[in-house]
């Protein structure tokens, strides 16, 4: 297999378009352009969604981690010990703690979107008008 170099002096020239090039660069019809800003909208919105969700997850290790002093000895030993005692609790002690949990991991994460929404939706509206920042 050769190797052919192409420099701009020796490219070939454009030729004309047809009519039928000029037909597939034709400006979008309406739907076509809401059916794109619509698939545009629900990709941004899942990658919100799903970032909210991961900053709600990491929110307690990042309070455990401050609580701990930034010694990660000190955040495992935390976390072993509620490890151990999620253990030697009963069923219902451990249903009832796991309940809390999901309480509060719903409310970090619905307050984390609260806060960040309005921004989000005003990225998303300039986005979507053309407009920079």
């Amino acid at each position: 297999m050769e190797l052919l170099l192409v420099d701009p002096a020796h490219q070939a020239p454009e030729l004309p378009q047809s009519d039928t090039a000029s037909a597939t660069s034709a400006p979008k019809s309406a739907w076509q352009r809401r059916t794109s800003d619509l698939c545009y909208i629900a990709l941004k919105a899942s990658g919100f969604i799903a970032s909210s969700y991961l900053m709600a997850l990491g929110a307690p290790l990042l309070f455990f981690f401050a609580l701990s002093g930034g010694d990660a000895g000190l955040l495992f030993a935390q976390l072993a010990n509620i490890a151990e005692r999620f253990l030697a609790a009963d069923y219902a002690r451990q249903v009832a703690f796991l309940g809390e949990v999901k309480l509060v991991l719903i409310g970090l994460a619905t307050l984390l979107i609260a806060w960040r929404l309005p921004r989000f939706l005003r990225d998303l509206n300039n986005e979507l008008s053309g407009e920079k920042q």
